[in-house]
């Protein structure tokens, strides 16, 4: 049991004339709880923004030779430009969340607060894992627009393939990789903003409790 169930039991067990003075030291445990979540989601919304960038600087560049091949890099570079722009938009977002959640001075504000930071990083989760997923897509339509490129590419050493089969090994190792890769977003997100949110939603609840007494 955490320091703000201590207060609420406290407080409900009071007398009546000593309510008002334990609801306001009850709104302002969960105002600060609250004020530290969303900082920590902004923070981990930077940490992971240095990480994927810091991924891509160290990728070597023979891993983009078949997209190079495929005449698929000015796609992918713009995919890659847009989708940090927007994540740097929700960056933005993040902070102005824990700027005005530091500044509310009322229940009722800090509760629709709450609301919008809630959906503000759910918005965020399926961007990123949307993104992953149209984006693969997309790209794959454009690889498979041009079958004599795509079959230079993948058999190289002309080996006894024909396109169709080509195409399928091509499509099942790339949805294998996008289910992959989708998981592990998603578990990521579930662990890491997922208790954050299971937190945050917690505060949301007693702050519903106390602005109805």
């Amino acid at each position: 049991m955490d320091v703000l169930d201590n207060y609420k039991k406290a407080w409900e067990n009071q007398p009546e004339e000593s309510n008002k003075v334990s609801s306001v030291e009850i709104y302002k445990m969960a105002h600060s709880k609250s004020s530290s979540i969303v900082k920590w989601i902004f923070i981990i919304g930077i940490l992971e923004f240095i990480f994927w960038g810091a991924i891509n600087l160290t990728i070597p560049d023979s891993f983009y030779k078949v997209y190079e091949d495929l005449d698929l890099m000015e796609y992918l570079n713009f995919f890659m430009i847009l989708h940090y722009v927007v994540i740097a938009i929700f960056l933005y977002l993040f902070y102005m969340n824990f700027k005005r959640v530091s500044l509310v001075d009322n229940t009722k504000k800090l509760i629709n607060r709450i609301l919008k930071i809630r959906k503000t990083v759910k918005y965020y989760v399926f961007y990123n894992l949307a993104t992953v997923f149209l984006g693969s897509i997309i790209l794959n339509v454009i690889m498979f627009s041009d079958n004599n490129k795509l079959m230079k590419v993948m058999n190289p050493d002309n080996l006894a393939l024909d396109i169709k089969q080509v195409i399928t090994i091509t499509v099942i190792s790339q949805v294998i990789a996008l289910f992959i890769i989708l998981v592990l977003l998603w578990l990521f997100y579930k662990l890491v903003y997922g208790i954050l949110l299971k937190k945050l939603n917690k505060n949301y609840k007693e702050l519903l409790k106390l602005n109805e007494n």
